[in-house]
């Protein structure tokens, strides 16, 4: 993905013209703010593949460690 400085710099007036209007609503609200907490489901399919993958790199691991062993012995 290209990202090209007209962008930023368009970005970056946006940015300042909100956080000048925004200021003023900030100002104005006497109740704080409230913190939201993310919810993160992963699916079925993802744990699986995740098992999967510690699967995999716990044998690369076992292996490795016992070939290293075996050359050790020699």
């Amino acid at each position: 993905m290209t990202i090209l400085p007209s962008q930023i710099n368009s970005m970056l007036k946006l940015y300042a013209k909100l956080s000048r209007s925004n200021s003023s609503l900030l100002d104005s609200t006497s109740s704080p703010l409230q913190e939201v907490d993310d919810v993160v489901e992963i699916s079925n399919e993802a744990k699986r593949r995740q098992i999967n993958e510690d699967t995999k790199m716990e044998v690369i691991k076992k292996i490795k460690e016992t070939v290293g062993n075996a050359k050790g012995e020699l």
